[in-house]
């Protein structure tokens, strides 16, 4: 007898992939298969050298039972337990588990806290509560269970479970909260957390302007004297300074619908307990459903980080501002120790036909949003952000790897719970092992109807003729600004809510860095004309708008492109530029101010937009924008050029909005300075109907 060791994983309901070290291969191997109720034999069906390991595929002329436990013996009677392999990325393996019940975690009452872990293939699960532990019992559709009594309010819990022959120990993927660092899970009292109201003012997407911000960027800097800085509570200060109010107050001034917090789940990249000691924005996820400590208080207090998030998007609720969460279903932190490939290895991802994870992220795994137990969980997640903490919306992070049908249902679920849901994500396409026809990028806009898209079409084309007027004629781009202006009406989009426009995000460089890197002759002025007009460009376009904290005040990041993980001194938002260019500030927001108060900039529908809008080039250069309403004709003349243009309005036309500010607005002849954009409003005469 020879002693030796391998591992059998279960492929398919008739093979198994056998592995061993090549030490202990012999030409004489046989492998049987045992159960509680029979004994068959394996065939040999390939063998194949991997390096230093040996691997069987056997097959069996019996079909196996994914829920019976199967002994692997070879001819020494060496034994192994049969693991899962493949076999749980199969159709079976979904019909057989999928579990579609709302009340996986931990349900709390005063009285008795129910647990329930959908573990399909694991041995045995034991809870361990407030370090007691409590044997759970495997139900229907691999669902695992125990209703333990008493009072658990605040206490501790985590599971261990025995998984393809290893005792794991494992948090709780839909806890609500943890100890700190993604310590262990923590029992939750609903009745301790606030229920969130909305914003008093509802607006349509397309009417939307978002303004991106980071927790921690916020409120940060020291000279903006923020009592909480980096923290939830940092949100909802107005410090002042220099007469210059800023934070909240600021934002509310500023006029913008919806602020877009950066990732607030628990990520992996900061130290909760010193975050002070490393940067990062967060894009790496290790609980979904848990929000971020390093933001909350006391991090080890796992009712802080709840109740401080609740109040923060109260507070912008309070001040008639809208929030969407950025949230990352697309990859994970770390692949290997992610919480649902220690439940099920291989699950959670997608593979290609190698057996090796895709790669579409460019993180080293892609979330398998197909999957039915997959796709559950990221409802059910964004569901509990929406009715816990009041969310308005979501930007979905890679949006291009998730499927359609899993967006379908997202906004389906939500829609159901509240009508004016934001979803809109980056729809970039991706090589992630599914079809592109099923995949959530932009050319399959038509599958999602209701679902916008970051527009990088928008981005690219303006960016390079603000960089270079000369562009708009080099690569004959004419046609190509009146296109984007109505909201992309010649592209893939079925609709302009779909097009979300912006120049600028927490990628890449800003807008106003972006001109120096790429042209570093270029003057300080000429950078922020340039910035400036295209955040004007932004607020007269069809289609909702996306702005970058800060764009507003020519944010800087020191001309760095990708600073994810740079120090604070380049991420944090600069409040002393908010003092410096107050009076951009108060024109943007005027502007905004404006395009709310016309709700022909920001229309509904292509057919409308065709009837409306229409376009006439003054010069090569120069172009007037006209949009109609059944009230006033509104005219935008577009300086592309970096030349004055000089422009004599109609009798009855008057000047609104013109950067540099006009002294005399009454002046028939002006220049409009090179980009930037005179906006003038001529009103419709009225006629009564008069009957004899």
């Amino acid at each position: 007898m020879t002693l030796r060791t391998f591992q059998p994983y279960l492929d398919d309901v008739a093979t198994i992939r056998l592995v061993m070290e090549k030490r202990f291969d012999v030409e004489s191997m046989s492998f049987t298969i045992e159960s509680t109720t029979s004994t068959s034999e394996l065939f040999i069906r390939r063998r194949a050298e991997e390096g230093n390991l040996i691997v069987y595929h056997l097959t069996s002329i019996y079909p196996f039972n994914l829920q019976e436990d199967y002994i692997v013996y070879d001819q020494d009677r060496n034994k192994s337990e049969l693991a899962y392999g493949n076999i749980v990325r199969s159709d079976l393996f979904e019909q057989t588990y999928t579990y579609s019940g709302n009340d996986l975690g931990a349900t709390y009452s005063p009285t008795a806290t129910l647990f329930k872990l959908w573990a399909p293939i694991s041995k045995q699960v034991i809870l361990y509560l407030d370090h007691i532990p409590y044997p759970m019992k495997k139900g229907e559709r691999g669902v695992w269970e125990n209703t333990v009594q008493g009072d658990w309010d605040g206490k501790t819990y985590y599971y261990l479970h025995r998984v393809n022959g290893q005792w794991v120990e494992i948090h709780d993927p839909y806890a609500l909260s943890s100890l700190a660092n993604s310590g262990h899970s923590v029992v939750i009292n609903p009745a301790k957390l606030q229920q969130p109201t909305r914003a008093k003012t509802q607006v349509p997407l397309a009417q939307a302007i978002i303004y991106e911000m980071s927790v921690r960027d916020f409120s940060w800097q020291k000279e903006a004297n923020f009592q909480h800085p980096g923290q939830y509570h940092g949100l909802t200060e107005s410090p002042v300074l220099d007469n210059q109010v800023l934070g909240l107050d600021y934002v509310k001034h500023l006029g913008v619908t919806h602020i877009q917090l950066m990732p607030l789940y628990d990520f992996g990249s900061v130290d909760e307990r010193h975050p002070e000691l490393i940067y990062n924005w967060g894009y790496d996820p290790v609980q979904y459903n848990v929000p971020e400590g390093s933001f909350a208080s006391n991090p080890n207090d796992p009712y802080a980080r709840i109740l401080e998030l609740q109040a923060a998007i109260q507070a912008y609720h309070d001040a008639d501002i809208s929030v969407i969460m950025d949230v990352v279903y697309n990859h994970v932190y770390h692949a290997e120790t992610y919480v649902f490939e220690k439940i099920v290895p291989g699950y959670f991802y997608r593979y290609n036909e190698q057996d090796q994870r895709t790669n579409g992220t460019f993180c080293g795994n892609d979330v398998a949003s197909e999957r039915s137990m997959v796709r559950n969980y990221i409802k059910q997640s964004v569901r509990q952000w929406t009715s816990l903490y009041g969310f308005d919306g979501f930007r979905f992070d890679l949006m291009g790897i998730i499927d359609s049908k899993t967006m379908q249902e997202i906004e389906a679920e939500l829609s159901s719970l509240y009508p004016n849901i934001y979803l809109y994500g980056e729809g970039w396409k991706m090589g992630t092992g599914l079809p592109e026809q099923k995949l959530a990028h932009q050319y399959n806009a038509y599958q999602l109807p209701t679902i916008s898209f970051f527009n990088d079409h928008y981005r690219d084309t303006f960016k390079n003729i603000l960089l270079n007027p000369y562009y708009i004629l080099e690569h004959q781009q004419q046609e190509k600004v009146q296109d984007l202006l109505t909201g992309s009406i010649n592209g893939h989009f079925i609709h302009p809510t779909q097009s979300l426009n912006y120049l600028e995000c927490h990628d890449n460089a800003t807008m106003y860095d972006y001109l120096s890197l790429k042209n570093p002759s270029m003057s300080r002025h000429d950078q922020k004309r340039a910035a400036s007009f295209g955040l004007q460009l932004m607020l007269i376009s069809q289609g909702p708008v996306f702005i970058h904290s800060g764009q507003e005040f020519f944010r800087t990041k020191d001309g760095l492109e990708n600073t994810y993980n740079s120090p604070d001194s380049i991420n944090q938002l600069d409040w002393t530029r908010a003092h410096r260019y107050q009076a951009h500030i108060q024109f943007i927001s005027e502007l905004i101010q404006f395009r709310k108060d016309h709700p022909s900039l920001a229309q509904e529908s292509y057919y409308s937009i065709a009837e409306t809008c229409s376009f006439y080039w003054l010069s090569e250069y120069v172009l007037r924008y006209e949009v109609q309403s059944e009230t006033e004709t509104i005219q935008f003349i577009i300086n592309f050029s970096s030349h004055d243009y000089h422009f004599t309005k109609g009798e009855q036309q008057e000047v609104h909005f013109v950067y540099p500010p006009l002294v005399d607005k009454s002046q028939q002849a002006f220049p409009i300075a090179g980009q930037s954009i005179c906006t003038l409003i001529e009103k419709k005469k009225t006629v009564e109907n008069k009957t004899d």
